[in-house]
């Protein structure tokens, strides 16, 4: 018999935790664990998008409606769902699934783990996010069962914020590797033409949320300076989020429009990172990225910040080119010594895909997980 796991979270976009959601409980279908996603929505609302990839997977997919973006009155219907599917485990990603879920378990006697992702979170500017925050290391986490993170720099964090070493272990996220490495023929050339992109022109791309932590404003910067070199470049800024406005303003003002592609919320991620001869990710902060991965099982080479965990996957100049965060030109720079060096891009992008293949699989990560609840359900 199965034993059920209700995978929590909140969320609109699919980025790094929904992909990572996703992930597991694809892996987790074929053990003895069954999980069940768990999407906290508001009253009413379209579908957020993990639950649409979920269902499209086959996963079990329950909706948690909200009349207003924090509603305590959910924790009942959480309960409903204990009791009716028999939830042996919880399992949360972000603030909001960690307090109303601890709640939850405590008067559902059911235990509880955290996935978290990134902290703290993003913008820092945001009174009300950091004020829950707040709620969630204060209250929730000192609750939780075990708090799982992606990074040792997280657990360095959450450890400085007053919570118990021994609660923290770390977890690298873990991609499918076949989704991303796929052998199905794949004709790039006309993939390029439905963008409106020349054939002969090289693509670089990044693929993220749009907020301060991603940095994107020093891409812009320095694909001012890569265009300036003469040669025939595309950028793809793939995805979505609050600042897009006001960085389509920014390529304006830099008088770079004409080669930088805002392409908004994607679900072909997989084609759009086939396409593209170099993959940058001039994020500021992080844990540790999915999309980077991702690029990386693409065999797409990859020029990333020094952040988070990141040089931990990235042995410079071997799997991939790290550079200073906020550093414009020297991203600049690695750009075009990319562009103009075929053969090191190939040899990056091969190296790139063992790392993520012996290191960071859906596989590896479900294992890892998989100890955690085994450790949950014997205590």
């Amino acid at each position: 018999m199965k034993i059920n796991i209700l995978q929590l979270h909140s969320s609109s976009g699919l980025y790094g935790a929904e992909t990572v959601i996703l992930s597991l409980s694809k892996a987790l279908k074929q053990t003895k664990y069954n999980p069940i996603i768990g999407c906290l929505m508001p009253d009413n609302g379209d579908k957020p998008q993990l639950g649409k990839e979920a269902e499209a997977f086959g996963l079990d997919v329950i909706y948690f409606q909200m009349k207003i973006k924090f509603n305590p009155f959910v924790v009942r219907e959480i309960g409903k769902v204990i009791n009716q599917r028999n939830i042996q485990i919880m399992h949360a990603h972000g603030y909001k699934s960690n307090i109303l879920g601890v709640i939850a378990s405590k008067i559902y006697n059911v235990p509880i783990i955290t996935t978290n992702h990134l902290f703290p979170p993003m913008p820092l500017n945001n009174k009300k996010l950091q004020f829950f925050s707040k709620i969630d290391v204060s209250f929730a986490m000192k609750r939780l069962d075990k708090i799982v993170v992606v990074s040792e720099e997280i657990k360095d964090k959450l450890i400085a914020k007053g919570l118990k070493e021994s609660k923290i272990v770390v977890v690298e996220n873990g991609i499918d590797i076949g989704e991303y490495n796929s052998t199905i023929e794949f004709d790039k050339l006309a993939f390029k033409k439905s963008l409106n992109i020349d054939s002969d022109s090289f693509i670089v791309g990044t693929l993220t949320r749009l907020t301060p932590q991603k940095g994107h404003v020093f891409l812009l910067e320095a694909a001012k300076k890569v265009l300036a070199n003469g040669v025939p470049v595309t950028f793809l800024i793939v995805g979505d989020g609050f600042l897009r406005n006001q960085l389509e303003e920014y390529a304006k003002k830099l008088n770079i429009s004409a080669n930088i592609k805002f392409l908004g919320f994607r679900k072909d991620t997989g084609n759009l990172l086939k396409i593209m001869d170099i993959f940058v990710l001039p994020s500021i902060d992080e844990g540790l990225p999915m999309a980077m991965l991702e690029a990386m099982a693409s065999k797409t080479p990859v020029v990333v910040t020094q952040v988070g965990d990141i040089p931990k996957v990235i042995n410079d100049k071997k799997n991939g080119i790290l550079v200073e965060p906020r550093n414009t030109n020297m991203l600049a720079d690695k750009i075009i010594y990319l562009l103009n060096n075929k053969s090191t891009r190939l040899e990056l992008a091969d190296a790139a895909f063992d790392t993520v293949n012996n290191y960071y699989s859906k596989e590896i990560m479900c294992r890892k997980y998989l100890d955690i609840y085994e450790n949950l359900l014997r205590s």
